[in-house]
Order: structure tokens, then sequence, then C-alpha cells
């Protein structure tokens, strides 16, 4: 792409090859990181959770520790947009995930389009989860993720970054609020299911497109990707 086109929701695949469990990677991260600056997904082989921060995408394994990844590394599935805050509020005193997220709705244009989150300060407690890597054969997603270790970090300074995506789109995004926490250290981090903020900064930004990249391997061609219960699965997997 040469010209970067902010605010512009690009994905790769769709969660509904996930929870079908195509798990290999394909596209490199050189493809991708030419599209946004922020962004989360995972890795090939399904290892761990991706953090994309400052256009520096960083690795988040099993062991709950981040790593920075490569240019010719590979994902199955990833959402990224050249950030640009149109919304911008100040937490001074604790509050929660819940909310935070009624706040956002406030300020917002309603759950009808997509929204790239950040949020930035002092946590009193973040708590993640990280999807071990997977093997071929590969399982459906909601075996693959009943092994995952979880983490609760505890007074930590860092960012969560993500995306909230309606309802309507389900089986190509998980649908709600989708987020990943990484420290300001960049050492740790993971999939967030649940979090409170001391003090720092929440930044929105309304997504004024959405543009949908499908692989074009044999595999994910092929498949049927009509999962039965794919939606309770993907919510039982990423909520």
């Amino acid at each position: 792409m040469d010209k970067k086109r902010k605010n512009y929701l690009y994905q790769h695949s769709t969660m509904a090859a996930l929870a079908h469990g195509l798990f290999s990677g394909t596209t490199t991260f050189k493809e991708l990181m030419k599209h946004g600056n922020l962004g989360i997904g995972t890795l090939d082989e399904f290892d761990g959770e991706l953090v994309i921060l400052d256009g520096e995408p960083f690795q988040i394994r099993q062991d709950g520790k981040a790593y920075k990844i490569k240019a010719n590394d590979t994902t199955p599935f990833a959402s990224i947009t050249y950030f640009e805050p149109d919304v911008q509020f100040t937490i001074c005193d604790l509050e929660t995930k819940a909310q935070i997220e009624r706040k956002i709705a406030s300020q917002t244009q309603g759950a009808n389009v997509f929204y790239a989150i950040k949020i930035s300060g002092n946590f009193r407690t973040v708590n993640t989860r990280v999807v071990p890597k997977q093997k071929r054969p590969y399982p459906p997603l909601i075996e693959a993720v009943k092994a995952q270790p979880t983490y609760q970090f505890d007074y930590i300074t860092g960012t969560i970054v993500g995306f909230f995506t309606p309802l309507y789109i389900t089986g190509i995004g998980v649908t709600g609020y989708h987020l990943h926490f990484i420290d300001d250290m960049r050492t740790l981090g993971g999939h967030v299911y649940d979090y409170a903020l001391l003090d720092g900064v929440v930044e929105v930004a309304q997504q004024t497109g959405f543009e949908l990249q499908l692989p074009q391997t044999s595999e994910f061609l092929r498949s049927d990707l009509n999962t039965p219960n794919m939606l309770e699965q993907i919510d039982a997997a990423e909520k």
C-alpha cells in the first residue's frame, strides 16, 4: 500500500478460519505492517498473542513474556490500523473495565461501526491469558484454548490495544471488545479478559472503512468453515 489510510481497519483472514483450526501462518509481518501501526492477532501455529504498538509487533508466548517479531514471521489472523484517535479522555481514579466501556460508549457513535482502542497508564490489575502453540493436526479453536495459562499483573504500567467489532460481523471478527496488553518495558502481556485502570488515557478511533484479505492457500479455500456452533466457540475462546 503506497498511501497510509488512517483509521482504516485492515484484517487478514477470519475468526471462522481460526474456529475451524486453520492456525498456519498465511501472510508475513513484512506484508502486514504495510497496513498500520496498531493491532492484534496471533502467530503461526496459533503460537501466542500478537500486540502491535507504535508500529512495532510483539509476540506474547505461553510463558506470558513478550518477544520481538521478525519480518519473515507469519500470522494466520491479524487486525491492524493506522491509529489516530478522535475520542480521548483521562482516568484519574480507579475505574473498572465495565466503567471504561460505558464511557467509551457514551462518547462514540454507536455499536454499528468498528473502533480501535488504546488504553495507556497505570493499571491496578490486568488479567490475561495466552494461547499455547499448537501442532498438526490442529484442533478446533475451542479445544486449543482449553489449556491457556492465565496471568494477573498487579500495579503495572502499560498499554491495552485492540478493537471493538459490531455484532453483525460475527464469524469475521471477535464481536465486542477484543483487547491485548503489553507492559511499558515490552517484556510481558497477553489477551485481556479483565482490567482495572488507576490512572491513564483512553483513546478511541472510529474506523472509516474495513478491508478483509482472505488467505489464498488450498487449506483455506477448500475448508468448510461452517463450523457447528461457531459463534459460541468464538465467544467461549475470546471473551
